[in-house]
């Protein structure tokens, strides 16, 4: 699709003329979006990763869709859980956020002050925007990513300012 200046609908042209030669990991890293902590036990062991790949995809059923490298760690745990927990981060999560965000970090994570951690359920964030419980309906291969649909079984919202990834930080 060609940019027209002109355009009452677009107010600036694009930086470079042909969209193949811009940094994809750039453009991405430019599309802001919500943040959510995905979290599933792997066994015993709680699992979890931060993604701004999240969107709701229906009210009827209540699903989410979400993007998970196939190289992240959890991936594969995500993949043969039959639940997972959502937890939507608000600004005040920013802090539990760089936690998803860098390996370094995972023994930081899952701790009892912050997440509910009973056996019988997906691990729960106490904080954030709203918690949801969600059990899986479909992955769909994605090349370097899978593309998971959930369905929400239990949800609760905490009115918040959201927390937005946007340029590799948070807004």
């Amino acid at each position: 699709m060609a940019y027209d200046a002109a355009s009452p609908s677009r107010s600036a042209a694009p930086s470079q003329s042909d969209p193949g030669q811009a940094d994809f990991k750039e453009v991405l890293a430019n599309l802001a979006g919500g943040v959510a902590i995905i979290s599933c036990w792997d066994g015993e062991t709680p699992r979890g990763l931060l993604v701004s790949s999240i969107t709701g995809l229906s009210v009827e059923p209540p699903r989410f869709l979400f993007c998970v490298r196939k190289e992240a760690g959890c991936h594969d745990a995500l993949i043969k859980a039959s639940e997972c927990g959502v937890a939507l981060l608000a600004q005040d999560d920013q802090e539990e956020a760089w936690r998803y965000a860098s390996s370094v970090r995972a023994p930081e994570r899952f701790s009892p002050e912050r997440w509910d951690l009973a056996p019988s359920a997906p691990p729960a964030y106490r904080g954030g925007l709203a918690r949801a419980r969600c059990g899986f309906d479909r992955v769909i291969d994605a090349g370097t990513h899978s593309i998971l649909v959930v369905t929400a079984n239990a949800s609760a919202l905490t009115p918040a300012r959201p927390l937005v990834a946007w340029n590799r930080g948070f807004l």
